[in-house]
C-alpha cells in the first residue's frame, strides 16, 4: 500500500516538475503511475489538490536530508559549508540538464493562487529553509560584520538562488549559473570581518 501511495507521489513529483501543477491531470498521474484507474487514485488521495500538497512536502523532506545536511554539518566552518551548499545545487541543476529549476519556485508562482493551503505549506517551506541559513550564519555571527542582519541576508541567499536557478532552467546555460552562484558567495564574503578569510 505504502509503495502503492509512493509510486503515484514520485509519478506526479516528475509530471508537475516537467508540465506544472496546472497542466498535471489525474489520468497523467495515473498513466505514469501505472495504476489500474482512478478508484485506484482516489483510494489513496481525496483530489489533485491533496496530492499537490503531499507532493511538496516530500520534496521539502528530500530537500533537506540530501541538500540541508551540508547546512547542519559541525565538523565544516560555517562559511565552507554554505558554499557547499550553493555549489551543491548548481551541481543538481546541472546534473538534471536544466529541466527542472527550483522545486520551490516553479511551485510557489504556479500554486500559490490556485489554493490557501498551498500558498500555506510554500510558507513553511521557504520559512525552514530561510531558518536553517540564518542558523548557520548566526553561528558565523563572530565572523560576520557587527551591523550583518542573519535573518535578512538568509532570505536574500534564498531568492537569489531561487531566481538564479529559474533563469538556469530558461537559459539552460551552466556558465552563467555557476557565476551567479561565484558572485553570491562574493556578496556573502562581503559580510565578513576585515581580515577574516572568505
Amino acid at each position: 500500500m505504502k509503495d502503492t501511495r509512493g509510486r503515484i507521489v514520485s509519478a506526479a513529483a516528475g509530471l508537475i516538475a516537467e508540465k506544472g501543477f496546472k497542466r498535471t491531470s489525474v489520468d497523467d498521474v495515473i498513466e505514469r503511475a501505472d495504476l489500474s484507474g482512478k478508484s485506484h487514485f482516489y483510494h489513496y488521495f481525496k483530489s489533485k489538490e491533496e496530492l499537490g500538497l503531499e507532493v511538496l512536502g516530500r520534496q521539502f523532506e528530500s530537500f533537506a536530508e540530501r541538500g540541508l545536511v551540508i547546512l547542519r554539518e559541525p565538523l565544516i566552518h560555517p562559511m565552507e559549508r554554505l558554499h557547499l551548499f550553493i555549489d551543491s545545487l548548481v551541481a543538481l541543476q546541472t546534473e538534471r540538464g536544466f529541466r527542472v529549476g527550483s522545486p520551490f519556485g516553479t511551485l510557489a508562482t504556479e500554486m500559490a493562487d490556485l489554493h490557501e493551503g498551498f500558498r500555506e505549506r510554500l510558507v513553511q517551506v521557504f520559512d525552514r529553509w530561510a531558518a536553517q541559513i540564518e542558523a548557520l550564519l548566526w553561528e558565523a555571527r563572530p565572523m560576520l560584520n557587527p551591523d550583518a542582519d542573519t535573518r535578512r541576508l538568509a532570505r536574500f541567499l534564498i531568492a537569489t538562488l531561487e531566481g538564479a536557478l529559474m533563469m538556469s532552467k530558461v537559459n539552460r546555460d551552466a556558465e552563467m549559473l555557476r557565476a551567479i552562484a561565484a558572485d553570491l558567495k562574493r556578496f556573502v564574503s562581503s559580510h565578513l570581518r576585515e581580515g577574516v578569510p572568505a
